[in-house]
């Protein structure tokens, strides 16, 4: 999110976690240091969180992570399955100046 803001691109990274335990969450932000995560949406196991994952066109048994970049709007305009990594930002970069 810094080295895209740093370039100029309006970015902003927002974490939703899927883990079956709230309590597993908050243990996880815990151990963050203190530049690392702070907060993060927590969506439970349940109808609710199978509905939210098919209407943004991911399987509910997907392999994590799964990255989903919106626009400005909110409309999804890339799904990425897997981490995104440093070597990644070039292309990262490109997708999100195609974004206009």
């Amino acid at each position: 999110e810094k080295k895209l803001s740093d370039s100029g691109i309006a970015f902003k990274v927002v974490f939703l976690s899927l883990d079956d335990d709230e309590r597993q969450l908050m243990s996880f932000l815990d151990k963050q240091p203190p530049t690392g995560l702070r907060r993060t949406y927590w969506l439970a196991d349940g109808i609710k969180r199978t509905d939210w994952l098919k209407a943004v066109g991911v399987k509910p048994d997907s392999e994590l992570p799964v990255q989903l970049l919106l626009d400005p709007s909110g409309h999804i305009r890339c799904t990425i399955g897997g981490a995104i990594d440093d070597s990644d930002y070039d292309q990262l970069r490109g997708l999100l100046n195609g974004a206009d």
